[in-house]
């Protein structure tokens, strides 16, 4: 496995590892229609969520610096632009106010719209491979709950979040070992 899969898959490591112990450690945030941000506004679960977020976006760094190839390009920028994305979230706590509310919000739906652009870009780079488009379409439609329940009191908020995280983390590692090998 290469260094950019691995870091990818570090990073993916991080983030599920940070949300399990913050579902542990508060597991009444799976009902409380507040996404995984939820884990980041209590002091018993902030730096499990923190360290998740923030190693995740560690390892996207170090995939983006070691990403060489030109026809990678549009993967390494996006990598690049989800770090400060990342680290906005969890430096923007949505309940410290409206203005807060408004950053997180801003960063995390930037996030979420350019990890699509990005999947769409893997989709063509894959010549539209089925597994790919199926991931996307699992992203879209998890991507589409979230900001159903983005308001509401209660929801699924946090399930289609990790649903669309999930799907979009299998669909760029998947995805790079089929470009890496072909480039």
């Amino acid at each position: 496995m290469d260094k950019v899969v691995r870091s990818v898959l570090f990073g993916q490591l991080f983030f599920i590892g940070g949300l399990l112990v913050c579902v542990i450690l508060k597991p009444e945030g799976l009902a409380a229609n507040d996404g995984i941000s939820y884990y980041g506004i209590y002091e018993r679960t902030f730096f499990p969520y923190a360290v998740g977020l923030l190693g995740s976006a560690y390892f996207l760094a170090r995939a983006a610096s070691s990403v060489m190839s030109p026809a990678l390009r549009p993967l390494r920028l996006s990598f690049r632009t989800y770090v400060p994305l990342v680290v906005g979230i969890v430096f923007t706590p949505y309940a410290a106010g409206r203005y807060m509310d408004y950053l997180h919000t801003v960063c995390g739906s930037a996030l979420f719209s350019l990890q699509l652009i990005l999947s769409g870009w893997l989709i063509w780079q894959l010549r539209y491979a089925w597994w790919a488009v199926a991931l996307t379409v699992m992203e879209c439609i998890a991507g589409v709950l979230s900001a159903v329940f983005l308001r509401p009191p209660h929801g699924f908020l946090i399930q289609s979040q990790v649903v669309f995280q999930l799907a979009f983390g299998a669909l760029v590692l998947l995805g790079l070992r089929r470009l890496r090998a072909s480039t």
